[in-house]
């Protein structure tokens, strides 16, 4: 059917929710030639046609389908919408140019999103004075213009192509021109399609939207979404919201970021992401897996199958737009990321993106790897139910929780999620702590402990949130004993071991503790744990273990830990004097091998996980440190490893996994190895070959014929003498053999 663009315009005109945005005003290279060549054609016809009454310009079919009711017939353009568009934009600006009234104009309805739907309906309704330096400036300049529409690439193609209609109308060599394109006929022509008539379905759209910018994953989410909703009053709901309060908070929030993409596409899929997260939650509480809206799109129809599903996300997301309008400083007055924002009625947060408002990061990074984990997946939720029915003294219930999720991280699985949310629903109900089942158990013991203490002792609660809110024990503080002692010990744990200086100061402050005793832990079959600086092996050094494995952490480390911080809570001593104290009566009584831990920092170094490796428990001196826990690593044995950095010489070489070291010369090589009570050297030559050095130890009675010699020990087995300056000493010596000829 041959029609003007007018006698379209005679019914409705709806662009429906699935199309892209309006995209002719786009500002590149590209767009910008589209742009020029279709409105100078554009123009160029109209010239012609006041020349010649019967040109008309052909701008091919326009396709769509056809609603029609008792009340209403109505265009649905599938493929035609940006030319459409255009000329729309041009009929305005043209009948208000020259005072002319045309009320079909009004028939032209934007539906991709609300705000679009909104500025062409106020801007129907305005009469510009054309007094400011473009249209385009004069219509931002209005009252019923939001700023947050800065961002809504249609209605930013819109001003684009109003400008450049405004300079291409100033260069018109005759007007007015409003006669020449309203008379019947018109100087521009569709053929109009109409695809239900000749039988096509709307799967020949996909096709034709090929040509142009695919529609995004958000546009087909709201129509094909929109469709699951049966109940009349929730889709209106969802229909309205999504362009409106929904869709406009998520712009709020994402304008606060710095981004360079296009900041339409990241806020359609910021909102994809909380959608999804979401409905996330209503899968796992019916055990349905889902992905997301594109990869799960028939999963939908199986999550949303009652009013009570819809209403649950909808809730949700008017009570984030409460939220944002109402309490805008509700993250930020609740949580915090560095130690030195503490304030008691805030809740830390340790995760190492360092971003405390939940809801946010749920927006950007939700579908990231890795990007969203499990325990803010809990903590957003709780968040969420609280925004959308206010909890009792959510500040302490949120540092509850925080604590709990924090401290099940071996616990928590995708399988079972659901289990979690349901269970902090309940918890959040009566505060009953039986129904958090899937959770950490010795985490809820402890905190049923810490919730008696505190309301036994009043003023305690500040001291117990400073000590939870350590980097180091995130919540977990059962090492500590809930009596007299808690507060200095806590106040003294503290500062000295301040996440800060103890990582910096690590051996320092490490060798202080092992100054009151072995605080190490056996972690099973000859592996030994003293820490390390990596503030995740401390914290899991001073913290119950999350995955079933009974940490010794009670029998050595806690009354270790409690001597040396009574000891500091109580003494000014300054940590090095502590360490040569306990150096200096070593040497006098006898050095047992935490003497050499105190005594030589390489004992420490590149431990990266903390692990020392003893060959037989009952020989105290016979060990090794492990780069990580393996044995295909790095290891040495730690008393060759400082000889040979003392030493330095070329003659001495110390390999990496757990070699002798070796001292060569003149083609001759021993090897040296460190057992319990003795040093012992060996013949390293090739094919083993005689070994002149060893002859001369052995003549010198340096060592024994078995290559072996004996570090003096006291009545309790200890070192009688430094092995280190011993072994150094024959080092030393062999150096300054000289081969007989």
């Amino acid at each position: 059917m041959k029609l003007s663009f007018l006698d379209i315009l005679e019914q409705k005109i709806e662009i429906p929710i699935i199309q892209r945005d309006y995209a002719q005003g786009r500002i590149n290279k590209q767009v910008d030639k589209i742009r020029h060549d279709f409105l100078e054609a554009l123009f160029t016809a109209i010239e012609k046609r006041i020349i010649s009454n019967t040109y008309q310009l052909e701008l091919d079919f326009a396709y769509g389908f056809q609603r029609n009711t008792l009340n209403d017939k109505t265009f649905i353009p599938i493929d035609g919408q940006q030319r459409l568009t255009t000329l729309w934009l041009l009929y305005w600006f043209v009948s208000n140019k020259e005072d002319e009234i045309e009320e079909n104009l009004a028939n032209f309805m934007y539906e991709t999103r609300y705000s679009s739907t909104i500025f062409c309906q106020e801007l129907i309704k305005f009469k510009p004075s054309f007094d400011n330096k473009s249209i385009a400036q004069e219509i931002k300049n209005q009252s019923w213009y939001f700023e947050t529409w800065d961002y809504d690439p249609t209605i930013q193609s819109m001003l684009v192509v109003l400008n450049a209609i405004e300079e291409k109308y100033s260069q018109l060599s005759q007007t007015p021109i409003w006669e020449t394109i309203k008379q019947s006929g018109g100087p521009f022509f569709f053929y109009k399609l109409n695809m239900d008539s000749v039988g096509l379905s709307d799967d020949l759209y996909i096709k034709m939207n090929s040509r142009g910018k695919p529609l995004t994953e958000f546009e087909y989410f709201k129509a094909n979404f929109a469709e699951l909703i049966t109940i009349p009053q929730l889709k209106e709901r969802f229909e309205k919201s999504i362009d409106q309060e929904w869709i406009d908070t998520i712009w709020n929030l994402i304008l606060e970021e710095e981004v360079e993409d296009d900041i339409a596409l990241i806020v359609d899929h910021s909102f994809l992401n909380l959608f999804n997260y979401l409905t996330g939650i209503l899968a796992a509480k019916k055990e349905i897996r889902y992905v997301n809206t594109y990869e799960s799109k028939e999963v939908l129809k199986l999550i949303y199958t009652h009013k009570t599903d819809f209403e649950f996300v909808f809730d949700i997301l008017d009570a984030i737009c409460k939220q944002l309008n109402d309490k805008p400083d509700f993250w930020e007055n609740n949580f915090y990321f560095h130690k030195e924002q503490f304030i008691d009625s805030k809740c830390r947060l340790y995760f190492t993106h360092g971003e405390t408002n939940l809801l946010k990061r749920c927006l950007l990074a939700y579908h990231e790897f890795r990007g969203f984990t499990l325990q803010e997946h809990l903590l957003l939720y709780t968040c969420l139910i609280h925004l959308k029915n206010p909890i009792n003294d959510f500040s302490n219930q949120i540092r509850l929780l925080r604590n709990i999720i924090i401290n099940s991280d071996f616990q928590l699985r995708n399988e079972t999620i659901g289990d979690n949310y349901k269970e902090i629903e309940m918890y959040l109900e009566g505060f009953d702590f039986d129904k958090l089942k899937t959770f950490k158990t010795d985490q809820i013991k402890e905190e049923k402990e810490k919730q008696f203490f505190g309301q036994s002792n009043k003023g305690i609660s500040t001291t117990i949130y400073k000590l939870e809110d350590s980097d180091f024990l995130r919540g977990c503080i059962s090492i500590f004993d809930f009596d007299f002692n808690f507060k200095n010990r806590a106040n003294t744990f503290l500062d000295f071991f301040d996440e800060d200086n103890f990582t910096k100061e690590f051996i320092l402050r490490s060798n202080v503790l092992l100054s009151f005793d072995d605080y190490s832990q056996n972690d099973g079959g000859g592996w030994f744990n003293l820490m390390s600086s990596n503030t995740t092996v401390i914290r899991r050094f001073f913290t119950t273990p999350g995955f079933g494995k009974n940490k010794d952490i009670y029998s050595k480390t806690k009354p270790v830990l409690n001597k040396c911080l009574d000891y500091l809570s109580s003494n000014s001593t300054a940590y090095n004097q502590i360490i040569e104290n306990y150096i200096f009566t070593s040497e006098k009584n006898g050095r047992d091998w935490k003497y050499y831990f105190l005594k030589y920092p390489s004992f420490r170094i590149n431990c990266n996980k903390g692990f020392y490796y003893w060959f037989n428990a009952d020989n105290h001196f016979h060990f090794n440190k492990m780069k990580e826990k393996q044995f295909n690593g790095y290891n040495w044995c730690p008393f060759l490893h400082e000889v040979n950095s003392q030493l330095n010489s070329k003659h001495v070489s110390f390999e990496n996994y757990n070699n002798y070291l070796e001292i060569f010369k003149h083609k001759s090589t021993i090897g040296v190895q460190f057992f319990e009570n003795e040093i012992k050297l060996v013949n390293r030559n090739k094919d083993e070959r005689e070994n002149w050095m060893l002859e001369m130890l052995i003549e010198q009675n340096i060592i024994n014929e078995e290559g072996e010699i004996n570090i003096l020990q006291t009545k309790e087995n200890l070192d009688a003498e430094d092995r280190i300056e011993k072994l150094q000493k024959i080092v030393l010596e062999i150096l300054e053999l000289k081969k007989v000829k």
